[in-house]
């Protein structure tokens, strides 16, 4: 029992039996209104509406895997790690160069799709946004060689980098 407050000795009692039957009717309602099936639109018969195809996918986030032995650009080897450095032969002006090559192709297409979705408006907005690249890197490798990679993204015009990491539970 509540007590409604003051000296009165009155109590107030709350009975949650309605309380739950309105739960449970507004429970019942909104788990039979919801749907996953995609929404429909009947179309009228006079109209007809234009095709869509997609040719190339915007803004491609390419994933960069560092794991013991190699490094994978979207999941195609490309660099066979020598202990865990990169060969010389791979290198050049500090960045690696079949990353950096990889890449480039990459923020190509991208700039070009960017492009040819934006012939119709102002000089301006013509410019390229930044990409971004995500890295998966084992945990014993060494800062040089996640330097070089990220010179490897930055030389191919990719400016934002998403590192992945473990969360470390407490």
């Amino acid at each position: 029992m509540a007590s409604a407050g003051g000296d009165s000795g009155e109590t107030l009692s709350l009975n949650l039996m309605p309380m739950l039957d309105i739960f449970s009717i507004l429970v019942t309602f909104l788990l039979m209104s919801y749907s996953t099936d995609p929404t429909t639109h009947d179309v009228d018969s006079n109209l007809e509406l234009p095709d869509s195809v997609t040719l190339v996918t915007m803004d491609e986030v390419p994933s960069i895997v560092v794991n013991r032995n190699e490094i994978l650009v979207n999941n195609k080897k490309l660099v066979t790690l020598e202990n865990g450095k990169v060969p010389a032969a791979d290198l050049a002006q500090g960045a690696i160069m079949p990353v950096f090559k990889a890449l480039k192709e990459i923020s190509d297409v991208n700039k070009k799709a960017i492009e040819e979705f934006r012939r119709d408006t102002s000089p301006d907005d013509k410019k390229a946004k930044p990409g971004e690249i995500t890295i998966e890197m084992d945990k014993k490798h060494d800062f040089q060689l996640l330097k070089r990679i990220m010179l490897s993204g930055q030389q191919a015009e990719f400016v934002t980098f998403k590192l992945l990491v473990a969360k470390e539970s407490i």
